[in-house]
């Protein structure tokens, strides 16, 4: 049984075209191998397949650096809240973003706790691959100029059954 339940809008599934647009033949098969010929921005899709099918073709078709790549697409093609124009109040924001992004009763979130004058700790139980958690916390730094970095933290990982992910980020 899943633990998640709701939908992930397409406009954010979208950022596996901007990332992967160089190669549309591959764009193109990974869509037909999840059941769809295209990602309508408009239109919300089951999380799970988001998540897990689209993320997960992605990573066993080219590897996690590509799911890398999405996750920092990612912050081009998502809604985000408006006014998230330095680091700290970008990190914070995480979860108002995600949830612009995803709906439902039970999907997750993003608590961010700041730890010194250039680091947080994000505490992250939204799903999906490690990969692309990572490059969307590059990608929101990226978008307000600085320059990341971030570290999985030792108390495990979701993707080997942990109940989150722990992401320490320092720029």
């Amino acid at each position: 049984m899943n633990k998640y339940e709701g939908e992930y809008r397409g406009a954010a599934l979208q950022s596996l075209l901007l990332a992967l647009g160089h190669s549309e033949a591959l764009v193109e098969k990974i869509l037909k191998s999840c059941g769809v010929d295209r990602i309508d921005p408009e239109r919300w899709y089951d999380l799970h397949w988001g998540c897990n099918v689209v993320y997960g073709e992605v990573a066993a078709r080219i590897g996690p650096s590509a799911i890398l790549a999405v996750g920092k697409k990612m912050i081009e093609a998502a809604v985000f809240p408006p006014g998230l124009d330095d680091v700290r109040s970008m990190l914070s924001g995480l979860d108002a973003a995600y949830r612009l992004n995803a709906r439902g009763p039970s999907i997750g979130g993003i608590t961010c706790t700041f730890d010194e004058d250039r680091s947080a700790t994000l505490d992250w139980t939204a799903p999906g691959p490690c990969a692309l958690n990572i490059g969307i916390i590059q990608g929101c730094c990226s978008r307000v100029g600085a320059r990341p970095l971030v570290e999985h933290g030792p108390t495990g990982c979701m993707e080997h059954g942990a109940p989150s992910c722990i992401y320490r980020v320092s720029w």
